[in-house]
């Protein structure tokens, strides 16, 4: 009896679950050649087999008060995604991250019998933990990256399996960074990664203060100052940014490739603190959201831990420095870096990231990709 040909629809609203959405694709197509996918994504989706019905960049916007402006807009592009997997009749919709987004789309989709499967679990374990009960509503198939995630969500419906982070696979548990410098021909001096985020508001946020406070660090001259995105706008964004401060920036199209050359790292937070610790990168984390949205949080006293980085939430402390909202000055931010950069004790850091790494390593290294493929043939 020949295969079923399943039918997936896949929807990863913003740059690192465009990476993760990527690497299920093509785990997927790996395992079933047949699968036919329509998906929402970016430039990683687009170097896919998968049919892209929507670019993500429409979404690149961040917090509470700045959704909001642009709500209308984006109802409708969300009506319009929904309209178009409904007409796919797919056998299984995938939201990866982005739950604001891809909860909205899953409810839909729920309501016509499509069965639906979460890619990433929203921050529970640091941002209102009851919502899982709600999530039971429109999701059914939940898959974690992280080990601790599936017994938030026993005493709810939800199957959730701890399927491992793709990065953490992709990047070796220990990094040669004499060899990664030489392939971004930064062999003799020291590199300094600057990442301020792949959104333009975070990088019109917190570029400035990052130029100032590296020019108030006064780092030596075998120091040289490097950046990475592959998206033309923002580049010229950040680097019109740097020259305005007098800092000067070199270039690497891989962020992978000039976080395991970097000696130290300066970001924004999110996916590529996590990336940093996995590349064996010291760092400190930066994050300004808006007034209106920082008040909400603590009003509603929304955040349940007190660090905000992968690298802390993983490790259950401040292992690395944040740096974060009214108190994120220049002057603060170029001490937290300099401690950082002058630590005595960077091979334990180093030591505690690979053990982090480590555990962040499933089973099996398509495990997304198996489950999906078991929850989709129970289900037809």
């Amino acid at each position: 009896m020949p295969k079923p040909v399943f039918k997936i629809a896949l929807v990863a609203g913003e740059a690192s679950s465009d990476m993760i959405g990527a690497d299920l694709i093509r785990d997927l197509q790996r395992l079933h050649s047949d699968l036919q996918i329509i998906a929402v994504g970016g430039d990683k989706i687009k170097q896919t087999q998968a049919v892209l019905i929507q670019d993500n960049e429409v979404f690149s916007v961040m917090g509470l008060a700045e959704v909001l402006k642009d709500l209308p807009r984006l109802l409708k592009i969300k009506k319009q995604i929904v309209k178009d997997i409904v007409t796919f009749e797919p056998d299984v919709f995938i939201g990866v991250d982005s739950p604001d987004l891809n909860f909205s789309i899953a409810k839909s989709l729920k309501k016509l019998g499509i069965p639906t499967v979460h890619y990433v679990s929203p921050s529970v374990w640091a941002w209102r933990p009851k919502r899982v009960y709600k999530m039971a509503e429109y999701i059914e198939c939940l898959l974690t990256l992280f080990p601790f995630e599936p017994a938030l969500y026993k005493n709810t419906s939800i199957q959730a399996e701890f399927v491992g982070h793709p990065l953490a696979k992709s990047i070796p548990l220990v990094v040669d960074k004499v060899a990664a410098k030489e392939k971004i021909n930064a062999s003799e001096t020291k590199v300094l990664a600057v990442l301020p985020g792949s959104r333009n508001r975070e990088i019109n946020k917190l570029m400035p203060i990052f130029c100032d406070a590296i020019k108030h660090m006064q780092l030596s001259g075998e120091w040289t100052i490097y950046s990475s995105n592959v998206n033309r706008g923002k580049i010229d964004l950040v680097q019109s940014i740097a020259v305005q401060h007098g800092v000067k920036i070199e270039w690497v199209s891989d962020t992978t490739a000039l976080l395991k050359s970097a000696d130290f790292a300066l970001l924004g937070s999110g996916t590529v603190a996590l990336e940093a610790m996995l590349c064996k990168t010291p760092m400190v984390v930066a994050y300004q959201i808006s007034a209106m949205t920082w008040f909400i949080v603590n009003t509603f006293k929304m955040m349940q831990l007190p660090y905000y980085s992968l690298p802390n939430v993983l490790f259950g402390d401040f292992l690395v420095p944040e740096v974060m909202q009214n108190n994120l000055t220049v002057e603060n931010l170029s001490q937290a870096c300099l401690k950082v950069i002058n630590q005595q004790d960077s091979l334990q850091t180093v030591e505690t990231f690979t053990q982090i790494h480590q555990s962040l390593l499933a089973e099996s290294p398509n495990q997304a990709a198996l489950t999906v493929m078991a929850f989709m043939e129970n289900k037809c």
